[in-house]
């Protein structure tokens, strides 16, 4: 028997400490040494399962997430001044993906794409802190509302996972409740996560060294890690508590969000990887020259990669993922773990100046752009599933993807009616498939941001070619990425037909999900000229519109109207969606008389909330019964639709009429009438405006005034001369005021 117990012997201290394959190994050496082969072959199969056996039998997961790393702020991507010897070995063993963007071009929103599998415009969170950024007399468009948080009826990705048994954890950056907002309602821990390590409202740590505070701004300190000592560097002390949280879970799975504050500024070095940079620089004669910059717009891309301090942060955040995997390969758990890394947005490479703090040349822009280097990020993936190791993957993939695509590869149910905008990516990882069918990616940044000279604006990536559409001047750049991946020659005058189809579908997609667009800026205070602004187009359903079924309680509003409110009711619908259940008569509701005829079948027997009406430009219209032409208008030879003492009347009538259903009640006055314009008289509108203002008062209406709002408007720009109906962007701008109103008196917040 000796031998037997020599083999199990040898067995039972190395299956401990080396592989699986080399305790195999051993262990197949007892069955062949043993005396008594029955008897250790039933004693074999039981230990033979213990060393195949996991902890667990579903995968852990870990995601990392880097806040601004640039797509080639890695040496794997082209960087010869960091070092990320660790990530490069990794990616060597994984999968790599060249074509991965972050659903927008700032961090907090790509967050949330992350953990809801959603566009971040569906969900109203397009931009960081809960801000919409910069606005004023200067800025030519009116930023979007922002929210700050994820919705509460999000079932996040740490839900999804901790609903299946995982043990969940987020630890560093979370920056996924509003600033303005207090308490910790929207924190980790309410999200889905059973631990929150170092996870607030805010955007980046007061100091990267102990105690991570800022005296300047103290909002940033980073809470709960006070039990520190000088000399702790924030990454190395976010990393202890991973590894600290897979020690602990390590008989379970788990779901790690590892979400590290680096790079973000203020930026901040261990001083002896400062001290070898420094050296790294003044070698290759880096410190003796700054960067040209590269001209942007109004604004430079940083051009060279020689910042010390930043390549410091880079080789700690690359050691640090290394700490996390060695971790993972001493508790036997890295053949079991599913590992993504990411970045948030692109690099911050832009700016007033020609130096910034890194390039992620020759991807253009950086960080706040909707270019490729605002969005495009390295992503490496490993899996269990995974085959052909170390290979690149060229298919377009976006952070709404993790969702669905985590789920999938820990075996665990999908929620497709969370992850709306996300599909799995395991068919490519396992190589059940090369593509995906997907026929474009999308990117919405409605907003001003300081590093961004371009102002709001749009992206499409479908196949080869991306479509820019600035929101400003509505213009449009088209590029092949795959001969032109700098962004540098614009194909869009040569390829009209791509572009106008491109731009269909951005606007398609716009409308399916409600997000929100920028608006004029009614007090701008620059130039006039080419003041035209992007305006997607809406779908108005014919002349009935009304907003989408909802599952909430609304107030609902009618809008009554000429062929004007036809025009800005899909703008009403879109600025009041989720707020409002907007409906529009059935009718180009005509003149007076007619209203009076049709106005109880247009109501119906709704109860309505609230009835923004107008009538006028129909009343005081020249009509010819011998012109053929539609409208038969002829101020010539035609006579007054409804003279000035019968529209008085006609209204009055109008508005008892309108008082008895209940709901609050809002005039819009007539648009002012050009020269020129066939049927009408320029002025007339003024007198009709007088009488129905007088009504109005009597009877407490409040008082829209779109003809002074469209008395202020650039006639050329806005709507044809001598027509009295508008363009897309001018009708978008009375549809902004109509919402307005319509907001503040029922108490909505804008």
């Amino acid at each position: 028997m000796a031998p037997c117990h020599y083999s199990l012997t040898i067995l039972n201290i190395y299956g401990k400490e080396e592989s699986i394959l080399d305790s195999r190994k051993v262990f197949m050496k007892g069955i062949i040494t043993c005396m008594n082969p029955y008897k250790l072959f039933a004693i074999g199969l039981t230990l033979f399962g213990s060393l195949y056996a996991q902890p667990n039998e579903k995968p852990n997961v870990i995601l990392f997430l880097v806040d601004d790393l640039g797509y080639t702020d890695l040496s794997l991507t082209g960087s010869s001044f960091y070092e990320t010897p660790r990530l490069d070995a990794l990616a060597r063993e994984a999968a790599f993906f060249d074509n991965a963007y972050a659903a927008n071009p700032v961090c907090s929103p790509t967050r949330a794409s992350i953990l809801t599998g959603k566009y971040p415009s569906r969900i109203g969170l397009t931009n960081h802190s809960g801000s919409a950024g910069a606005k004023g007399p200067k800025y030519k468009l009116e930023p979007p509302a922002v929210k700050g948080n994820m919705p509460a009826e999000d079932l996040t990705l740490a839900e999804a996972f901790k609903k299946h048994g995982y043990a969940t954890a987020h630890v560093g950056k979370w920056h996924l409740q509003a600033h303005h907002q207090k308490g910790t309602e929207h924190y980790p821990e309410n999200h889905g996560f059973d631990l929150n390590v170092a996870g607030h409202k805010m955007g980046q740590p007061g100091s990267f060294l102990f105690p991570y505070q800022s005296q300047q701004h103290p909002s940033t300190n980073v809470p709960g890690l006070e039990d520190g000592k000088p000399g702790d560097y924030l990454t190395d002390v976010l990393t202890d508590h991973a590894i600290r949280f897979i020690e602990d879970k390590k008989e379970k799975p788990f779901f790690l969000n590892f979400w590290f504050y680096t790079v973000h500024t203020p930026l901040g070095a261990k001083p002896e990887l400062l001290k070898k940079y420094q050296q790294k620089a003044k070698k290759l004669g880096l410190d003796k020259t700054k960067s040209d910059g590269v001209p942007l717009h109004d604004s430079f891309a940083d051009s060279r990669q020689d910042n010390p301090t930043y390549a410091a942060m880079v080789e700690s955040l690359d050691e640090n993922v290394g700490r996390v995997i060695d971790t993972l390969d001493r508790l036997n758990l890295r053949d079991n773990t599913i590992l993504l890394f990411f970045s948030d947005n692109g690099g911050l490479s832009t700016g007033s100046n020609p130096s910034s703090v890194t390039s992620i040349l020759p991807n253009k822009a950086g960080k706040a752009w909707v270019y490729e280097g605002g969005i495009r990020v390295p992503l490496i993936i490993d899996a269990p599933v995974l085959k052909q190791r170390g290979t690149t993957r060229s298919t377009p993939v976006v952070s709404t993807d993790f969702y669905p695509t985590l789920l999938d590869l820990a075996g665990l149910p999908l929620e497709p009616g969370q992850h709306l905008d996300g599909v799995s990516l395991k068919p490519l990882l396992d190589g059940e498939k090369k593509t995906l069918r997907r026929e474009a990616l999308y990117f919405h940044y409605p907003h001003y941001h300081h590093i961004n000279s371009m102002g709001p604006s749009g992206a499409v990536r479908m196949g080869d070619y991306k479509l820019v559409i600035r929101f400003e001047d509505s213009s449009t750049e088209l590029y092949n990425l795959a001969e032109d991946r700098g962004e540098t020659t614009n194909l869009a005058r040569k390829n009209t037909e791509l572009v106008s189809r491109m731009k269909k579908m951005f606007d398609q997609w716009i409308g399916e999900t409600g997000s929100l667009m920028p608006t004029a800026n009614l007090k701008y205070t620059g130039s006039k000229k080419n003041s035209s602004f992007y305006t997607p187009a809406r779908d108005t359903h014919g002349i009935h519109a009304e907003s989408k079924p909802s599952d909430q309680d609304l107030p609902r509003v009618f809008l009554i109207g000429d062929s004007i409110s036809i025009g800005y009711t899909p703008e009403v619908i879109h600025q009041l969606q989720d707020k409002a259940f907007v409906s529009r008569a059935k009718a180009n509701c005509g003149d007076t008389n007619r209203g009076l005829a049709a106005l109880d079948s247009w109501l119906g027997k709704t109860k309505w909330d609230l009835i923004h009406f107008n009538w006028g430009l129909h009343d005081l219209c020249y009509r010819n019964p011998k012109v053929k032409a539609v409208g038969n208008r002829d101020k010539v030879n035609g006579t007054q639709s409804v003279p000035l003492e019968q529209y008085q009347k006609n209204l009055e009538a109008l508005v008892l009429r309108l008082k008895k259903t209940g709901a609050k009640l809002i005039w819009a006055s007539t648009t002012k009438v050009p020269e020129g314009e066939v049927g009408r008289f320029a002025g007339d509108e003024m007198k009709y405006n007088k009488i129905a203002r007088e009504i109005m008062h009597k009877h407490g209406v409040l008082i829209n005034d779109l003809h002074q709002l469209s008395s202020s408007l650039d006639t050329s720009l806005f709507r044809k001369r001598g027509d009295v109906h508008f363009t897309p962007q001018g009708s978008a701008l009375l549809g902004q005021q109509v919402a307005d109103h319509i907001g503040m008196a029922l108490g909505i917040e804008k």
